[in-house]
């Protein structure tokens, strides 16, 4: 019955106890939402209770225990409360079972034809009644998505991978890196001779981590919904089925490097086609080599040197490669508020005089700046600190802080008294000093929920009073808390 409604045994068995042998409903007392406060004996009684049934042997069920709770020692609580108090008895072990996203690394996208994406799929083609399985190895450019190769063939193999990559190198040149998952022969040792022979950096996702490698799950799962089921109702040999597939799959790369991706204003074989000078290669190529590496920058430090390629790719500056290095290290120790003051700086003094557009002028520019920033923001320190304005304004806080203490507890007097006055002219004299006061006050907060937290506080200490005479005092402070209150809206105590 459980397997036909598709239901659990045990919630199944809840609804067997709901019925009697007639199927009538039983009324079953429901305590849910109703707070139950546990005592120290309601505590005793359940440890004592456990370490009996340990006693016998049997092991600690929370339903059939908490029954037995109810049953033997009347003490009516969930399950839930329950497992707490024997988990804080060292009675039942903690576990906890909550969801959090999984971890995964990606890659920015760069420049075209920088990291080319590699994974093999399997494509069945249905002939007939027989189903023919392929293995489809296909290359994606990370960085245009454009689909440059991709072989058919009856497993996923090292020959494969390879003859793939030589597709590409001859239609595009050779990558700078590729991505590709643990796969053996992503990472056997031809592939990583010819990797290493065509000084194309390994980029390995972690294994069980297909969104690592999503520029080629991506382009499958397009791939396969345009395509759709294969079916030929034909009695045909295995070398059609074949030709057929890799047919189809020509047809596809070839429409969908014609199709932009959405927000991109070229589409990928447009976006393969763009230049790309040197610099830019080198820049990619150590990128890739420190993401390998496990070297990731902080998101702050990544700004800071997307803002110094930026500026190198820009202006056109030639570099060396371990000038490079030294200003990769020293942009980092610099604010990116004071990066970009020294960019605006360098492009006036560029205009004015080509000559200066070297990466060590820009160095420069960037130090004067942030040493002004740091001497500034030194003496903000000190003024804010040391200054006798400041520091004479700071004493008088301070001063007003303890007399408002004083104020809090002498305004409850007040009010105190003018609730308990018989006479009405003290009454009003009372509440009307009472209501002044609050409002100089409300002054020197800037949150109002602390001055009310303040009432609060000292009108609980006041154990003398009775509840009526409490809510009575409270109303007034309400009145007078109010922004809107006046001397003629504030309600007389009767």
């Amino acid at each position: 019955m459980a397997w036909a409604l598709h239901l659990s045994f045990s919630v199944l068995g809840e609804w067997n106890r709901c019925f009697d042998d007639n199927m009538k409903a039983l009324k079953v007392p429901d305590g849910r939402g109703k707070a139950s406060k546990i005592t120290v004996e309601m505590v005793r009684g359940i440890v004592r209770a456990a370490e009996q049934v340990k006693a016998q042997g049997r092991g600690l069920r929370l339903h059939r225990f908490t029954r037995e709770l109810e049953r033997d020692y009347g003490i009516v609580l969930s399950r839930r409360k329950v497992k707490e108090v024997l988990i804080a008895n060292d009675l039942f072990a903690a576990r906890t079972r909550r969801r959090r996203p999984k971890f995964y690394q990606s890659l920015r996208k760069e420049i075209p034809n920088g990291l080319a994406s590699l994974d093999g799929s399997e494509v069945v083609v249905l002939v007939g009644q027989t189903p023919y399985h392929f293995n489809v190895e296909l290359c994606v450019d990370v960085g245009s998505f454009a689909h440059t190769a991709f072989s058919v063939a009856e497993e996923e193999s090292t020959d494969e991978v390879i003859k793939v990559l030589e597709a590409h190198r001859k239609a595009w040149g050779s990558p700078l890196g590729m991505l590709c998952d643990h796969g053996s022969s992503n990472l056997s040792d031809r592939t990583k001779g010819y990797l290493k022979e065509h000084a194309i950096e390994l980029v390995s996702v972690g294994p069980g981590n297909p969104k690592g490698n999503g520029t080629d799950e991506g382009a499958f799962s397009q791939m396969k919904q345009v395509i759709g089921k294969i079916d030929l109702d034909v009695s045909s040999p295995r070398a059609l089925a074949r030709g057929v597939l890799e047919k189809m799959i020509s047809i596809y790369i070839t429409m969908r490097n014609r199709l932009s991706r959405r927000g991109a204003s070229l589409t990928p074989i447009e976006n393969m086609n763009l230049p790309t000078d040197q610099i830019q290669q080198d820049l990619e190529r150590q990128r890739l080599k420190a993401y390998v590496k496990g070297k990731k920058a902080s998101k702050e430090e990544c700004r800071k040197l997307d803002r110094l390629y930026a500026l190198i790719r820009y202006h056109h500056i030639d570099m060396h490669p371990d000038a490079l290095k030294r200003a990769e290290r020293s942009i980092k120790a610099y604010e990116i508020e004071a990066i970009g003051a020294a960019e605006e700086a360098f492009i006036k003094a560029v205009n004015r005089n080509p000559q200066k557009r070297a990466l060590a002028y820009f160095f420069g520019i960037l130090r004067n700046i942030q040493h002004e920033r740091d001497d500034e923001g030194y003496r903000t320190y000190c003024r804010r600190r040391y200054n006798e304005k400041v520091m004479v304004d700071l004493q008088r806080q301070q001063e007003q802080a303890q007399q408002s203490e004083h104020s809090v507890e002498t305004i409850m007097e007040i009010l105190v008294a003018a609730v308990n006055a018989s006479i009405r002219i003290v009454k009003e004299l009372a509440i009307k000093k009472a209501r002044q006061w609050t409002h100089e006050l409300m002054k020197l907060y800037s949150y109002p929920g602390a001055l009310r937290k303040r009432f609060s506080d000292v009108l609980g200490a006041m154990t003398a009073l009775t509840l009526e005479q409490k809510r009575k005092v409270w109303d007034l402070i309400e009145q007078f808390l109010d922004p809107k209150s006046t001397t003629e809206s504030v309600t007389l105590v009767s």
